[in-house]
């Protein structure tokens, strides 16, 4: 078996059809899709054992800790392949995937590699917004020295050496990560060529329950690996003062957006921030006030 390609889920029937569909949908022929549920209480469990009733499709269960990195490194252990590719449920990818990632990896010798991630948007300000900020994949990978799991490609090898994804997170495990593996000495690659399709966040509230999650992790990150991880204090002012509109500007840039639509969406971008800052300090509230 030469790749293993992940795919986590929880309580997402129609999003795992759709990640898995495009998944056996491939020119390639010598892998496996490995379907890590994270003890789903919906139609999703279902969904997966019908799925596994094909030779290409395995289904594990993973419902002692809640968290889509248990689930991931559920999926790890159960995997046979040298090639280890992560696919978030709902997701989908191009029939050439599965042969492009196993060819880099394997003809350039690679061990860590993010790929190109577009961000699919319907119509409304939310979903347009979405997708202009998107997943800059290259930039993470290049000045962050991570890619996020949803778009991650690694080797059997970095996972046998560095250790699994730290499944006390709920967010920034991949950061956690990918750090961890660039301080072993491994090479990070961005592969341009290769893209996954990412369906945009099309309400206010499912952006604000992200953004809150990305907090508390940020917020375990500094307990948990404060002493590797430079994460602000609570106290730092730059938590609470808005996004900096220059430095907004520069991330919509490439947007094809009227400039009616710039102030709404700077906005919004200033709301998720206070989002996350809200998730950081929720973090470390007392018990009894979270």
């Amino acid at each position: 078996m030469q790749t293993s390609i992940i795919v986590p889920v929880y309580n997402d029937p129609e999003g795992l059809r759709t990640t898995v569909d495009s998944l056996l949908d491939q020119t390639a022929t010598d892998y496996e899709v490995v379907i890590a549920d994270n003890g789903s209480t919906d139609g999703t469990t279902a969904v997966a054992r019908a799925f596994a009733r094909s030779d290409r499709v395995r289904h594990v269960v993973e419902d002692a800790v809640q968290g889509s990195y248990a689930a991931r490194n559920a999926g790890i252990e159960a995997a046979r392949g040298e090639v280890l590719g992560f696919v978030d449920a709902d997701m989908w990818v191009e029939p050439d995937y599965v042969r492009s990632v196993t060819e880099r990896m394997l003809a350039d010798d690679r061990d860590y590699m993010g790929c190109r991630v577009e961000v699919v948007a319907a119509e409304g300000t939310v979903s347009r917004f979405r997708r202009a900020t998107g997943f800059p994949v290259e930039r993470y990978v290049r000045e962050h020295r991570f890619a996020p799991t949803c778009c991650l490609v690694t080797r059997r090898r970095v996972f046998e050496d560095v250790g699994r994804f730290d499944e006390r997170l709920l967010s920034n495990g991949d950061l956690e990560f990918g750090r961890r593996v660039d301080e072993a000495g491994y090479e990070l690659a961005f592969e341009p060529s290769v893209t996954l399709y990412h369906p945009a966040r099309s309400t206010v509230r499912e952006l604000l329950a992200q953004n809150v999650r990305i907090g508390r992790g940020r917020g375990q990150i500094r307990r948990y690996h404060g002493d590797r991880l430079d994460v602000r204090s609570t106290l730092d002012p730059r938590n609470y003062l808005p996004v900096n509109p220059l430095g907004f500007r520069e991330t919509v840039a490439d947007a094809s957006a009227p400039a009616t639509a710039l102030p709404l969406w700077y906005l919004l971008a200033c709301v998720l921030k206070w989002a996350r800052t809200a998730g950081y300090l929720r973090q470390h509230l007392p018990a009894a006030v979270a």
